[in-house]
């Protein structure tokens, strides 16, 4: 039976993302909120259903998730939570999770599941494929399994909790994390400082450490206020990172090497795995590098570059590389993409968007051939003699009296992609030639 499926609050970034990939799946999915302009183009975009009632839409459905902004959601469990029918499931999306589950089980029915989730990561990745997926069941079984296979499924790395240690460890893992940076971006701006030009001076680390704090301040600040806001454990969290940094402060302007020292190491040992995190942040500053000089040396070539974030797909001849930016040549049009938001798809992944955009043909070549000569042999080498070639068919072997003593004629079913057919005919043309054949 389709699963039904309202999410309230979702035709915002969160929401949308699970819109789209709960219809991707067949769901029947309606999305809900005030604003009936945004739902009904949501709507129409992924070809589901919009309702400005959020209980209207509660009422009638299997799933029912919270997807508001998180000084929002306790108020919205409030009005919805009453109205989700028996055996039915009630989620939410947000960043923290011990008020929203409490009052999840306050205000609704029995018979209800409850289950608090948090999804690791920002709508923007576009998949959920490897990220990281928090559960935290707090009333019944049956939709747990449920959900956990659907997450599964989709490659999630799922995680399962109480909310007590969920808001306990994101209140480092974000709270902490957030702050920090913040603090950092903030400073800089206090310093007036030349970030541009910094970077013309910078090591890989400080690159990534200013792409990290970029990533965090570029974002909602709505959001980010009421991440750290609206966890009670986060005030800790920042009083002993203050008293930690005024200390280690204190330790350099006393100029007491020993205690830094000791301050290092201590933390160090605490951290457990330092030489992983050396490991892990080598491999991210050699794949840049590595990345950059792959275009680079793939100017004049022919690449496919996809946009992380809108998903669009630029297919065309690398013109020139700078440390930020590449200029592709697609369709005699120039597009200049920044480096940080593009990724190169490999050569099977290339073939296969050209085969996709372009469509397929299928050319016959008969050719004549001295008898002893392999057809299948010639048919593989062929396979992999050019990208634009995908399959190739022996479709005929004839020796009889028209053809020349010791000979024979052999014809091929050549699947060649529908773009620039002319050369790849030309190709294949020469590859025959080479082997001693002649085209009849």
């Amino acid at each position: 039976m389709t699963k039904n499926i309202a999410i309230i609050g979702g035709y915002g970034g969160m929401g949308k993302f699970f819109a789209r990939l709960f219809a991707e799946e067949g769901f029947g999915v309606v999305v809900t909120g005030p604003n009936e302009l945004k739902g009904e183009r949501v709507a129409r975009e992924l070809s589901i259903s919009y309702e400005k009632d959020n209980k209207v839409a509660a009422k009638k459905a299997d799933v029912v998730v919270i997807s508001v902004p998180i000084d929002e959601t306790l108020k919205v469990i409030k009005e919805v939570a009453p109205e989700v029918k028996k055996n039915s499931l009630l989620m939410d999306v947000t960043s923290v999770k011990e008020k929203p589950c409490e009052f999840m089980v306050k205000y609704s029915k029995k018979g209800v599941d409850i289950i608090g989730t948090h999804p690791v990561f920002s709508h923007r990745v576009g998949s959920i494929e490897g990220q990281v997926f928090i559960l935290t069941p707090v009333r019944g079984e049956r939709w747990l399994k449920w959900l956990k296979k659907f997450l599964k499924e989709h490659k999630a790395r799922v995680f399962e909790t109480t909310p007590e240690e969920h808001d306990q460890i994101m209140a480092v893992v974000q709270g902490l994390t957030h702050f920090a940076y913040i603090s950092i971006g903030k400073t800089l701006e206090e310093l007036d400082f030349d970030i541009k030009r910094s970077r013309k001076f910078s090591s890989p680390i400080y690159e990534l450490m200013l792409d990290m704090i970029g990533r965090i301040i570029g974002q909602n600040p709505k959001l980010y206020s009421s991440i750290q806001m609206q966890n009670p454990r986060i005030k800790e969290i920042h009083k002993k990172f203050l008293e930690t940094a005024n200390e280690l402060s204190n330790t350099i302007e006393k100029k007491d090497e020993k205690r830094f020292k000791e301050i290092m190491i201590s933390a160090a040992r605490h951290f457990d795995d330092v030489d992983r995190a050396m490991g892990r942040s080598d491999k991210a500053i050699s794949s840049l590098v590595s990345e950059l000089s792959y275009l680079r040396n793939s100017v004049g070539k022919e690449l496919c570059l996809k946009h992380i974030y809108s998903g669009k797909i630029h297919l065309g001849i690398v013109k020139s590389v700078t440390p930020d930016r590449v200029i592709l040549e697609e369709s005699g049009r120039k597009y200049t993409l920044k480096l940080s938001n593009i990724c190169v798809l490999n050569d099977k992944e290339r073939i296969e968007y050209k085969r996709k955009k372009f469509g397929t043909v299928t050319r016959d070549f008969s050719i004549i051939l001295d008898k002893d000569v392999d057809e299948e042999f010639l048919s593989k080498l062929l396979e992999d003699f050019d990208e634009m070639i995908l399959g190739v068919e022996i479709k005929d072997v004839y020796s009889g009296k028209q053809i020349e003593k010791d000979k024979k004629s052999v014809c091929f079913g050549i699947e060649i992609i529908n773009s620039d057919v002319k050369n790849t005919n030309n190709i294949i043309g020469k590859f025959f030639r080479d082997m001693g054949g002649r085209l009849r």
